[in-house]
């Protein structure tokens, strides 16, 4: 990630806002084994997108980027996002759904990663079985973080 101060689209003063997921999946109750098919699909993402020179985990370390282009204020808001429809609160029941949904039709994205990786078609097709059938667990109690990221330009200084 590259950013640079001498970018003409952010005045001085200005402000930055990142938002992204942190896919890795957790837990705060106990209801998700720690050999969970998500979590151990999400560390297979980690191998494979890797092996491209992606880091799925980069969302966590905004702020040194941000600090080491010289951004002032730099600010870090991570919101838990539940993943199925497992919780009480009707919103958050509706956010979990969403968040369900993407992770299902996400699946098919990774064909061609995946078999890059070496996994043969058969074995792409029990992953994601496996998946959605865990996703479709609501005594699982997943979720995930949300960052969002605010930093602000430092203003010219006078000479």
């Amino acid at each position: 990630m590259k950013c640079s101060l001498q970018n003409s689209h952010l005045k001085p003063g200005g402000w930055v806002e990142f938002q992204d997921p942190y896919g890795m999946p957790l837990c705060d109750d106990g209801t998700m084994s720690e050999d969970d098919v998500m979590k151990k699909f999400y560390e297979l993402c980690i191998a494979v997108m890797s092996k491209y020179g992606m880091n799925l985990d980069l969302v966590t370390g905004v702020g040194d980027f941000l600090r080491r282009a010289g951004f002032t204020n730099i600010t870090c808001i991570k919101k838990k996002l539940p993943i199925g429809t497992w919780p009480k609160d009707k919103t958050l029941r509706l956010v979990g759904l969403l968040a369900k949904e993407a992770a299902e039709q996400s699946l098919g994205s990774l064909g061609k990663a995946l078999s890059n990786f070496g996994m043969s078609q058969a074995e792409q097709t029990v992953w994601a079985a496996k998946v959605k059938e865990s996703l479709g667990d609501n005594k699982i109690h997943r979720y995930y973080f949300y960052y969002f990221w605010y930093a602000q330009k430092p203003e010219k200084k006078a000479n």
